[in-house]
């Protein structure tokens, strides 16, 4: 048995793998030790989408190599969607890794530990490479790790979408929904465990239960679990627009604890870019879907994220993403200029956009949405929001936490005056400032 640590990169989703991997090994008699310094084995599970998330796993895998000194200790394991991505080639390019593990191999994980910690040489390197099959179960040991009244449920994994700019397909395999019997026993079980914000996570949350039997549907999931009297805030993410259906949204408006929250990515506007990319969909269609949105759920706080610099995007183009933001009046929005990934379909297209040209489009759209959500915000002033009370302000000592409308580490904060309450609670607090990304208030005390 062996001291272990990891180190999870990525998207809440990976973060998922990752806390299954840390109750598989502690079920297998393994220690598990926070400081990668104390440990005997380090796993990283790494993220592989895009360049960047390449080249911060191959730097964090790196940097546990430099911890071995003359030791020979730890050992270290790339576990996750770099491995999937890069298999074989692995081998060579990081001979100082003692052994790869791919998501579809989480159940292995103890396993591949134990071989690594038990040999007293470096004489040889695992590659441990399953078909990404593999889905978690709620009755499989888990760790969570990170704030104790939030939790994360991936219902699925995998994609069956083929977007040209994308490898999760190839990475993560064709979509495979979890069970829902399988889906309700883990909120239960989290809700009995005290968590007040659950959120609900897949690659593509809207297309869950597609490939199963008996017509489930998100909706129809949303509308079985059972959360009685619980008082907390399950909230969907990662949706996709062909799935904003009239259903899921009654769905969302009539289940209490369901927050008015839709991260719906767009990825762009112009429908010849929309099509070169394999997505439906276009300016005048999305417009429709944001309006049956805040008409169905009345307040609703609506995020996408687009790709900005896509093969072949002209000035023109993008002109039009600019005055579909301008009129959508997203309260989130992320953009990101588009990475040329090797293996995929846009990385064959022609007419790259420059680089500098991709980060001055980047930079122009980031400043109309700021201007957007510092009016949405200040909308918001006078009015009462719940709050889910998170930590302290470090400037100002304030109590810190996030309304329905945010997300936890991607959107914005709201700071609380007066006497702090406890965190992982729920406060009722007036808006009193607001500025381009959080808001601040005063707790009512009544």
């Amino acid at each position: 048995m062996a001291r272990v640590a990891l180190i999870s990169l990525g998207c809440p989703k990976n973060l998922v793998d990752s806390e299954v991997m840390l109750g598989l090994l502690q079920a297998a008699g393994h220690e598990i030790v926070e400081d990668a310094e104390a440990a005997e084995v380090v796993i990283v599970n790494t993220c592989a989408f895009i360049e960047p998330a390449v080249e911060e796993a191959i730097e964090a895998l790196l940097d546990v190599v430099e911890l071995r000194g003359d030791g020979g200790t730890p050992r270290v394991i790339c576990a996750g969607c770099l491995t999937q991505r890069y298999g074989e080639g692995l081998l060579a390019e990081l001979p100082e890794i003692d052994a790869f593990v791919g998501p579809g191999s989480v159940a292995e994980i103890a396993d591949v530990v134990a071989r690594c910690a038990g040999e007293r040489s470096r004489a040889g390197q695992l590659l441990v490479q399953a078909a990404p099959t593999w889905l978690y179960s709620a009755e499989m040991p888990r760790i969570r790790t990170g704030r104790e009244w939030l939790a994360h449920v991936k219902i699925a994994d995998g994609c069956s979408h083929s977007c040209a700019y994308c490898m999760i397909p190839s990475i993560r395999g064709p979509y495979r929904s979890r069970p829902a019997e399988d889906i309700r026993r883990e909120v239960a079980a989290l809700i009995d465990d005290g968590v007040r914000e659950i959120c609900v996570i897949a690659q593509d949350t809207s297309a869950w239960g597609r490939d199963l039997d008996d017509g489930w549907t998100l909706a129809r999931l949303l509308g079985s679990l059972d959360l009685g009297a619980w008082d907390g805030w399950l909230r969907l993410q990662y949706l996709h627009p062909d799935g904003m259906v009239p259903e899921l949204l009654d769905a969302v408006a009539g289940v209490e604890q369901v927050v008015p929250y839709f991260d719906v990515p767009l990825q762009h506007a112009h429908e010849a870019i929309l099509r070169s990319m394999g997505r439906r969909g276009s300016a005048e269609s999305y417009l429709r879907m944001i309006a049956d949105i805040r008409e169905a759920v009345p307040g609703a706080a609506i995020r996408t994220t687009f790709i900005v610099g896509y093969p072949g995007e002209t000035q023109e183009h993008f002109a039009t993403l600019l005055a579909f933001a301008e009129q959508a009046r997203f309260d989130r929005l992320s953009a990101f200029p588009y990475w040329d990934e090797p293996g995929t379909r846009a990385a064959e297209l022609p007419d790259q956009v420059p680089a500098d040209e991709a980060l001055d489009r980047l930079e122009a759209l980031m400043l109309l949405q700021a201007e957007i959500s510092l009016e949405v915000n200040r909308g918001l002033v006078g009015k009462q929001m719940r709050v889910l009370i998170e930590g302290e302000d470090e400037e100002t000592g304030l109590a810190v936490g996030r309304s329905c409308r945010d997300a936890a580490d991607v959107d914005g904060e709201v700071i609380v005056d007066g006497d702090a309450p406890e965190v992982g609670s729920f406060v009722d607090v007036r808006i009193t400032n607001a500025e381009e990304h959080d808001l601040r208030g005063v707790a009512d005390r009544s």
